[in-house]
């Protein structure tokens, strides 16, 4: 039973069994191997205009914002826990003002929150009640050529592959008007796809 709700956590932590999910996601060598690797292959320009949705604890967050010098990072998440959780962990990138923390859904955007040349999130699109819709709309909140990146790693109680979820997400890329669909794959065990489109 505490499993079953502790897992639940996972898309909305809150409360003490949030902060468990949360410390999890801070903690996990998986969870923080495909941060970094994430980031790595993100390796955004120091001007950019930058969205990820659904930071969770900032770990992607914490190793990005360091290489902007004009560009500007935002964090959207829908956990007050965990924003406050990446507020603390990236507070520098608060104070050097080029990283800013918002609550919020990616199924329903500020609208002011657009014009981005990167928009990226981690193990995110499985949460969403319509995946298809939401690419959509976040593609439509890029800068001409401007990246979308959704990186999916399978939990330990799923039963579908990274491959799987790959495949459904480029499908997804394609039917929202995203080009140059491309999927990277992070050797790790289990392994994770990264998905990636340019906005025409």
């Amino acid at each position: 039973m505490i499993k079953t709700q502790l897992i639940k956590q996972f898309g909305n932590p809150h409360g003490p069994l949030g902060r468990i999910a949360g410390h999890i996601m801070a903690t996990r060598d998986t969870n923080v191997a495909r941060n970094a690797w994430i980031a790595e292959l993100l390796d955004p320009a120091p001007t950019a205009h930058i969205l990820e949705i659904g930071h969770g604890p900032g770990l992607a967050i914490e190793a990005i914002w360091p290489q902007l010098t004009t560009g500007h990072l935002y964090g959207l998440e829908v956990s007050e826990l965990m924003s406050r959780t990446a507020q603390q962990r990236n507070e520098a990138g608060v104070d050097a003002g080029r990283l800013t923390f918002r609550l919020g859904d990616a199924q329903r955007l500020p609208d002011d929150l657009r014009d981005f040349d990167l928009i990226y999130g981690v193990n995110v699109s499985m949460f969403w009640n319509d995946p298809a819709a939401t690419i959509a709309a976040l593609a439509a909140r890029l800068r001409p050529a401007g990246r979308l990146t959704l990186t999916y790693m399978p939990p330990p109680t799923s039963d579908g592959t990274a491959e799987d979820m790959g495949g459904e997400l480029a499908d997804h890329f394609d039917a929202a008007g995203l080009a140059d669909v491309r999927v990277d794959t992070f050797d790790y065990e289990p392994p994770a796809v990264a998905v990636t489109g340019h906005w025409r």
